[in-house]
């Protein structure tokens, strides 16, 4: 995506998602860490305005409004928000739109607010400010809502991964790299430093229908490389067919359960729409809350013929929770009509955490009789 050459722009649809799920994802993970720490913090790298051209708030006030919400009746925690961005007259739109949102709330949580606003190239500052606070080593949620280039360097990610409490939601773009990289050694020298490696290059040699897959499952194991043991990625396409991968890390299964209740929280007006990759079909899913598991029910039917012994309840939670898209507790209700489908069993038939469930055995073949046989 060009950046946008003008200070505020308008708003597109799949940022309005982004924006969403943000808000979505940062009233659990709030209310749940300062109910834990005394002092959280939030960082931005590509902080941008704050507004767009029709008024609508931009990722900084959307998240200062849930933190002022989260801190209302949790006297006397805190929270600090470190917002960069590069561009001067941003910066300044950036400010004012702040010190209007700072205006809304009462002085009691304006004073455990705190609200840090810098100018200049995110890396290497945004890590040296956060070192500086004290931030890293503690609850940290660093959003890198980049124009999705390759320019998120893979050593600000390890560092961030090296600490625990840290979470990570990066914008990825793979277009640039699959159009430009192959024959120019500057870009394949960005894409280098943003995988940490050379090996997602052999995109090169990967079928056209595979290159933007390939590339997304590299930087997913980039994240996990620099610490990320859980991630989770969210595909979103726009009018001109042009993708855009959102890609979330943590290493915290809690962290993962609530990002997954966000994304099935999306308006689905926005457009965003998920293929679960462990689907053979590759259905593509609406995000609703309630979403068709009929990808889910393939899922967990091939995970379950590979246990010969069957598997618990609690570990097919497990496998929803950490490789696919779907939340545990619609685990459950899928194991039913799997079993009212006649393609598993489930020993005791009530179904809780001690049940074990089984594929069912296929059913006979029966053998057509010898003079129907000649007719094949």
């Amino acid at each position: 995506m060009a950046v946008p050459k003008d200070a505020v722009w308008d708003r597109d649809p799949h940022t309005a998602a982004k924006h969403d799920l943000l808000q979505q994802y940062l009233k659990a993970w709030a209310p749940i860490l300062l109910s834990r720490h005394d002092v959280i913090s939030y960082a931005e790298g590509f902080a941008g305005a704050g507004v767009y051209k029709q008024g609508e708030p931009g990722s900084p006030v959307i998240a200062y409004n849930v933190f002022a919400d989260a801190l209302l009746h949790r006297s006397p925690k805190r929270m600090r928000v470190i917002l960069m961005e590069e561009d001067a007259r941003r910066v300044e739109e950036l400010q004012r739109q702040m010190a209007l949102v700072h205006c809304l709330h009462t002085d009691d949580i304006t004073k455990r607010l705190a609200v840090d606003i810098r100018h200049g190239d995110f890396h290497p500052a945004l890590l040296e400010k956060l070192r500086s606070i004290g931030a890293l080593g503690k609850p940290l949620f660093v959003l890198l809502d980049s124009f999705g280039g390759p320019d998120i360097p893979y050593s600000l990610l390890h560092e961030l991964g090296r600490y625990p409490s840290t979470e990570v939601m990066v914008t990825f773009e793979p277009s640039f790299l699959t159009r430009f990289a192959e024959n120019h050694d500057g870009h394949r020298q960005l894409g280098d430093e943003a995988f940490g490696s050379r090996e997602w290059q052999a995109v090169f040699q990967q079928p056209s229908s595979h290159k933007f897959t390939f590339l997304r499952e590299q930087y997913r194991d980039t994240l996990r490389q620099a610490g990320f043991t859980h991630t989770l990625y969210f595909e979103m396409v726009d009018e001109g067919g042009r993708k855009l991968y959102l890609i979330f890390g943590t290493q915290h299964e809690r962290g993962l359960e609530k990002m997954k209740d966000a994304m099935w929280k999306v308006d689905p007006s926005y457009g965003v729409r998920y293929r679960d990759p462990r689907d053979t079909q590759q259905q593509m899913l609406d995000l609703e809350f309630e979403p068709d598991t009929a990808p889910l029910r393939r899922i967990l039917r091939d995970f379950i013929s590979e246990a010969p012994n069957g598997l618990t309840i609690p570990e097919l939670k497990q496998y929803a929770l950490l490789e696919t898209v779907y939340r545990p507790a619609q685990v459950i209700s899928t194991v039913r009509q799997l079993r009212e489908a006649g393609v598993v069993t489930t020993q005791p038939r009530a179904i809780n955490v001690k049940t074990r469930v089984t594929l069912a055995a296929a059913p006979p073949t029966t053998n057509p009789p010898a003079e129907q046989g000649a007719l094949w």
